[in-house]
């Protein structure tokens, strides 16, 4: 009897269908079926394989209670994280709960407080990737926050405060995913549910199981030596990106917020790589820095080689941008590139002025490698400017000026210039990018397992 009264938790179909969706097929195995408090936990959870390795998951059952989250379904969560961390193996959380138990009284507010310290003891260990296929409020948004990528389906929602009372304040699109996106608190948008698992289980297979593991490989078959003429004059930093990478393939984050600045994954010579790029002809912004430094950081974290592809017309000269607390975010792009050491290449493929061209990833400032196409632009500000600055006094007409430019382009603002001081290592042709960049990522390949060291230098006989 009560194996019928259980049926529901051993049966198929509902979350068990979303929850195998990640896991390759037949691999799925569940832990804590029959936790329970007053009736069995609206959460399943277990582990299975994506891709051949290791991953766990749990998925919120809306079907009982609503997904509601109390001790119990705390309790496996906690359980299931405790084995992920044995194990060194990722986590897929597949979210959609109406809310708390309330009836659990300051119990239910523990139980969260437990889950959230779980989920941050995994961080920077195991990837956690969240997929939010359902309604996310309150706590449970909080903890969808901790994860390192957060997936939604476009019809979810997701905020902390009901969205019947953000709307009463005037606020329009109030826990909507767009809106979420929009600001920059969703990485990945999916048309439906059967595209974020899907999209999931692509990054679970994509990503170093844990922070061990070094570079993480994908075979693609593509030719290392591959050139790519049409990148040559590219004005179309998405075509640059997806020329660079093995069979065009490159999952971007965050595409919502802050579109002056692409950053995402990419195999690059079977290598993943996570790729920092600037949008030609955009400068960088408060939020360009702060999505490109929360990325590196997260790549710091499991040794993921960081490509950045430098492009910019340099700081941005704006009054939102100084009322955005930019100097700050200025800075924790600097650091993110000075702490982090994961294997750091920069290619500079276009413009790079003033401080964005130090700030984007430099030698000053930590990169590995620094290379730069002929074309490439470096100047400690925009030419015109600089001319402005040294000569105004002497310039009397626009022949004068245009010839001030052009010996400035030449002697000062050259990528051959900037490599004779050594902050460049190499000037490249633009259809060898591709190679130049698979060559110094391959080069560095022992950063992912530390420096090299002995046990002393050999002693003089």
């Amino acid at each position: 009897m009560e194996i019928k009264e259980n049926s529901h938790i051993v049966g198929k179909g509902g979350v068990y269908d979303d929850i195998a969706a990640v896991f390759d097929d037949s691999t799925f195995v569940e832990l804590g079926t029959y936790v329970k408090k007053d009736s069995y936990a609206s959460v399943v959870c277990g582990y299975g394989a994506v891709n051949g390795a290791l991953t766990f998951a749990f998925a919120q059952d809306f079907t009982r209670d609503k997904g509601a989250l109390g001790e119990a379904e705390a309790e496996k969560i906690c359980a299931l994280y405790d084995l992920a961390k044995k194990s060194g193996a990722p986590v897929i959380g597949i979210w959609n709960s109406a809310g708390a138990r309330v009836g659990e009284g300051e119990r239910v507010l523990s139980a969260f407080g437990k889950m959230l310290s779980k989920i941050t003891g995994l961080s920077g260990v195991v990837p956690q990737i969240a997929v939010v296929n359902g309604i996310c409020g309150g706590m449970s948004a909080t903890a969808v926050s901790m994860f390192d990528v957060i997936i939604a389906t476009e019809e979810s929602s997701f905020y902390v405060n009901p969205p019947f009372v953000l709307k009463n304040l005037g606020l329009k699109n109030a826990g909507s995913i767009a809106l979420a996106a929009k600001n920059g608190l969703v990485d990945i948008v999916c048309p439906d549910s059967a595209g974020a698992l899907a999209k999931a289980r692509e990054l679970v297979a994509l990503l170093p199981q844990n922070n061990a593991q070094g570079f993480a490989y994908c075979d693609s078959g593509d030719d290392d030596n591959r050139r790519i003429p049409e990148i040559v004059g590219c004005e179309n930093t998405l075509s640059l990106i997806t020329a660079i990478a093995d069979g065009g393939r490159f999952i971007p984050l965050k595409s919502g917020f802050a579109d002056e600045m692409l950053t995402g994954f990419a195999p690059i010579g079977g290598v993943v790589t996570g790729i920092v790029a600037t949008v030609h002809g955009r400068t960088l912004t408060p939020s360009g820095a702060r999505k490109a430094s929360g990325f590196i950081s997260f790549c710091d974290n499991f040794m993921i080689p960081v490509v950045t592809l430098v492009d910019t017309d340099g700081v941005d000269i704006s009054a939102d941008a100084e009322n955005a607390a930019y100097a700050p975010e200025l800075a924790r792009l600097a650091a993110a590139y000075s702490a982090s050491t994961n294997t750091k290449v920069t290619a500079i493929v276009g413009k790079a002025y003033g401080a964005a061209y130090t700030l984007l990833g430099s030698k000053a400032v930590g990169a590995d490698v620094v290379l730069a196409t002929e074309n490439a632009e470096i100047s400690v500000m925009a030419p015109d400017a600089a001319v402005q600055f040294m000569y105004g006094d002497e310039i009397k007409t626009p022949e004068e000026r245009a010839e001030k430019k052009n010996e400035w382009m030449k002697n000062h603002a050259c990528a051959v210039a900037t490599a004779s001081t050594g902050d460049i290592d190499d000037v490249v042709a633009p259809e060898e990018l591709r190679a130049r960049l698979i060559s110094a990522v391959g080069m560095l390949w022992a950063k992912a397992s530390g420096e090299a060291s002995a046990k002393h230098s050999k002693l003089p006989f």
